[in-house]
């Protein structure tokens, strides 16, 4: 896989490079989901700060997986409807 932070590479092969990773997430079903929800208010802060400091590619990475992990992994997972985490409230209010 192109490294995202190659300048060589052209435009269209760093982002396709910076989308792979942003959506390389797995989930554990022996990870509780609240224990997800508490990791993606994390990944939030940290996106927003690198967002603030002009890091746009980790910005942009870890809200790739934000809403990899959160839209697409984390509903699969085998104690999803029953989690009950106040998190999974914020997570939710972000969705349409």
């Amino acid at each position: 896989m192109p490294e995202h932070s190659d300048a060589s590479l052209p435009p269209e092969e760093r982002i396709r490079a910076l989308v792979l990773k942003g959506t390389s997430v797995e989930v554990n079903d022996d990870i509780p989901p609240k224990r997800y929800y508490r990791s993606g208010v994390e990944m939030i802060r940290m996106a927003n700060v690198y967002a603030g400091e002009g890091s746009t590619e980790n910005a942009f990475i870890l809200y790739n997986k934000y809403i990899t992990l959160f839209i697409e992994k984390l509903p699969r997972h085998r104690d999803y409807k029953t989690a009950n985490a106040p998190e999974k409230k914020e997570t939710l209010k972000v969705r349409p």
